[in-house]
């Protein structure tokens, strides 16, 4: 374990290093969220409520929403592929070290440093600047594993697409359809309350909405009961243990293909 925590702290040294990609991710959000805060405020200038959704609980969802998407945010997928088409991957291959956890504790060094740098500077944001009233309930005790699991879901989609890269040269076509599924169908985008009533019931039990959406009704409207918030995390616990499973299966077999060239 020791060795997989200093592969933490070394991704997290690395976003130290490279502070104006994280500069530029800060300022795109802070343009996001002014864009955000006009946009609904005109949406919501005839109406108080919007499918049960007031304007603060809307973008208190729609600002968070672009920091967890940012937190959430992986790339496994394309530094996976970048490596197999390189041919290094051949040297973390040959390290004492489990591959699938090597690159799971490097996305845990990636979100430390995407937590301090942008969710909790756009929270303070969103407090002082755009005088968001945030409410408390139990949804903020349950949020911080909520977002555990939120995390582990989107790593487990991008580590199967970067697997995928084992069998073709380029993960390009696929990344993109998984981020455009993923971002429409998650909340990330809107939140689900928008959707048909139809499509909803059917988003609710997907992976999808695990990822944004749970984690994000719990910061929006945390004083529903422990009713409401359990079954969300308990379909979250579900879909973490079956794609991180899946994926582990998945790799024994894809790396029986793995034909290194380069490197």
């Amino acid at each position: 374990m020791r060795g997989y925590l200093a592969v933490l702290r070394g991704s997290f040294m690395v976003g130290v290093v490279y502070r104006f990609g994280f500069l530029f991710n800060i300022i795109g959000n802070i343009v996001y969220l002014g864009v955000a805060y006009y946009l609904w405020k005109s949406i919501y200038r005839y109406s108080d409520t919007i499918r049960g959704l007031t304007f603060n609980e809307t973008f208190l969802y729609v600002g968070l929403g672009s920091a967890i998407f940012i937190l959430l945010k992986t790339y496994v997928d394309w530094f996976l592929n970048f490596e197999i088409r390189e041919g290094s991957i051949a040297s973390y291959l040959i390290k004492p070290v489990d591959f699938g956890l090597y690159y799971l504790f490097i996305s845990f060094g990636s979100v430390l440093m995407n937590l301090a740098a942008i969710t909790l500077p756009t929270i303070v944001m969103m407090l002082f600047v755009f005088k968001v009233k945030f409410t408390l309930g139990p949804g903020l005790i349950l949020l911080p594993l909520s977002l555990f699991m939120a995390f582990m879901i989107s790593f487990c989609f991008d580590y199967f697409i970067g697997l995928l890269g084992f069998y073709s040269e380029s993960v390009w076509g696929m990344s993109t359809v998984k981020e455009i599924i993923v971002t429409v169908f998650s909340g990330a985008l809107i939140p689900l309350q928008f959707f048909p009533d139809w499509l909803q019931n059917v988003l609710l039990w997907l992976p999808f909405q695990a990822i944004y959406h749970t984690p994000l009704m719990m910061i929006t409207r945390p004083d529903q009961g422990w009713d409401v918030f359990l079954p969300m995390l308990l379909v979250q616990l579900v879909w973490v243990v079956v794609l991180f499973v899946g994926t582990r299966l998945f790799y024994n077999q894809a790396i029986k293909v793995l034909r290194v060239s380069g490197g």
